[in-house]
């Protein structure tokens, strides 16, 4: 499993966002390294197609497919771990939407929760 963050340093909470992946990455038992991409510039941007800070991509995949916006060097919103609407509103991914990005990568489709 490939896991990839990408990040802009102009963003305050990507390594926030890095610690919520190393927790479930632990707490699922995978020993997998976390591939850390900073994105300064806007032809990196268009080249790693980078939709905002933090981007979290595990075998090539977003974890939050409907948040991809437009290219470029900015900040990304998540859905709340409390918001039943999905609705993006935190500046970086809930645990709970770490984890189902992960287990769909592995192919577990037992809907654990937190």
């Amino acid at each position: 499993m490939r896991v990839e963050l990408l990040y802009w340093d102009g963003d305050p909470h990507y390594m926030t966002a890095r610690q919520r992946l190393v927790e479930v990455l632990i707490e699922d038992a995978f020993e997998t390294p976390i591939q850390m991409i900073a994105v300064n510039t806007d032809e990196d941007a268009e080249l790693l197609a980078f939709s905002g800070s933090p981007t979290i991509r595990i075998d090539d995949t977003d974890i939050h497919p409907a948040g991809i916006g437009e290219v470029g060097l900015r900040l990304r919103s998540y859905p709340s771990e409390d918001d039943q609407d999905g609705l993006p509103s935190e500046p970086i991914p809930g645990k709970r939407l770490i984890r189902r990005a992960v287990e769909r990568a592995r192919g577990w489709g037992h809907g654990r929760r937190e």
